[in-house]
């Protein structure tokens, strides 16, 4: 039986967040004054006393809204509550109770599944006396805590323990999973191949860009590999980046891609290939992450038989790296090669792994060398002694020789490339780094 996952509910601005922020140990979620800022489930990992648990961050729940937003909100705290094996109903201690707290406490009534009703911002002993109120929502006891000054949250955690006593809790930690993150600029996409890869509303999905705030963890299992898909904020230019929660918001995605074993990088094939795409993916290959490009909207093209190969010639021509990544063309809305996101982040996860044989390597260059030779450099010969790969995923490759500072660029590529066309490592990017070796 897999580990229990926890649903924290409750309306807006009563502290989910900031809960959840506080049990998996990490800023996570977005945390702000402003009301609404969680649109997705949001999922995260804990323990307490030894028992790993699964817990998810939710929108603020409204019952009744002719906003858009609020009723895919509403929508996704629905599914939430319907996967969770408990749920947790948050209210703010501070404020009154509201009908939405009355409606949120017969829905989880209804659910017939293992809850606890907490009262938050409870921040000191003499605020107890406030929360006595909400006896009224008709769940038995409660647990009064303080999320944001951590106050009786363990008090707490042993609550859920006796809600769940017989739980078979398992010892698979989730730590071997491919970690793909989706990135890319608003509006491109992302959430959408994430519902679809899923073939379920796991995140929200809206023509307004920008949707997304917070990044959003998903499981699934792709031949017998378990893949942990991320989706993430859309980044925009710096500049344009306006308020702090979409700054926040950017700041995520980043670590995201910093923690990421692969990034697939979604661009609009009705707007081109631009500057933004290129910053994203030489951001993703700075730090040695795999990548895979995908055009997404493939379908919105007026396009012949060469438009593709003229499409994925002109990525190249501006980013000559991208010629060793793979460039796919996708339709979400048509669900036209969606799957070949997940069967390409396997190939290169592979590849990412793969380890070269230290004879093999220094064969590969002496037929290097001998067919196109290091330059002389102020009337010196640079000679390559040998090399071995002292490090994998990603992978570097040490090169020794008796000029390493001398190297020249034209050379170091020539050498890069040349590994490529016989070693592979598609999608991957690869570091040379020179040593002195007298």
């Amino acid at each position: 039986m897999p580990n229990p996952t926890i649903a924290i509910l409750g309306r807006p601005n009563v502290g989910k967040s900031t809960l959840f922020n506080r049990l998996i140990g990490t800023n996570k979620s977005i945390v702000s004054s402003e009301e609404g800022i969680t649109r997705d489930r949001i999922y995260g990992r804990f323990d307490w006393q030894g028992k790993e648990f699964n817990i998810i961050d939710t929108g603020g729940y409204t019952p009744e809204s002719a906003d858009m937003i609020e009723n895919h909100v509403r929508f996704q705290a629905k599914i939430a509550a319907e996967e969770a094996d408990m749920l947790i109903l948050l209210v703010d201690g501070r404020t009154r109770i509201t009908s939405s707290d009355h409606y949120l406490a017969r829905q989880v009534q209804k659910s017939q599944k293992p809850y606890l009703l907490v009262v938050n911002k409870i921040d000191e002993l003499n605020m107890e006396e406030f929360a006595m109120e909400y006896y009224e929502l008709g769940l038995g006891d409660f647990h009064t805590v303080s999320a944001q000054n951590n106050r009786r949250v363990g008090d707490m955690l042993d609550g859920i323990m006796k809600k769940i006593p017989e739980w078979n809790f398992s010892d698979i930690t989730g730590k071997d999973c491919i970690n793909l993150a989706i990135v890319g600029m608003p509006n491109v996409g992302k959430s959408s191949l994430m519902n679809v890869l899923l073939q379920e509303e796991k995140s929200i999905v809206t023509p307004i860009p920008g949707t997304t705030r917070d990044s959003i963890d998903s499981y699934l299992r792709y031949y017998m590999k378990d893949i942990r898909l991320i989706d993430t904020a859309g980044l925009r230019k710096k500049s344009k980046i306006s308020g702090d929660i979409e700054f926040y918001s950017c700041v995520r995605t980043y670590r995201v891609i910093n923690d990421c074993d692969i990034a697939a990088v979604l661009i609009d094939a009705e707007k081109g290939f631009n500057n933004q795409d290129k910053d994203i993916i030489r951001y993703v290959i700075d730090l040695g992450k795999g990548l895979i490009i995908v055009v997404n909207k493939w379908d919105l093209l007026k396009k012949d038989t060469h438009t593709q190969k003229e499409f994925r010639q002109n990525i190249v021509d501006q980013f000559p790296q991208l010629s060793y990544y793979p460039i796919i063309f996708i339709s979400i809305i048509n669900n036209l090669h969606t799957r070949k996101v997940l069967k390409f982040s396997l190939n290169v996860f592979n590849e990412r792994q793969k380890r070269v044989k230290t004879t093999e390597l220094n064969d590969f260059i002496q037929k290097a060398i001998s067919c196109h030779s290091p330059p002389l450099i102020k009337g010196k010969n640079i000679a390559i002694k040998y090399g071995a790969q002292v490090h994998q995923s990603p992978p570097i490759f040490a090169f020794f020789t008796n000029l390493p500072s001398d190297i020249p660029i034209q050379y170091k590529r020539y050498l890069e490339n040349r590994l490529r066309d016989h070693f592979g490592f598609e999608g991957v990017p690869i570091k040379i780094s020179f040593r002195d070796k007298k």
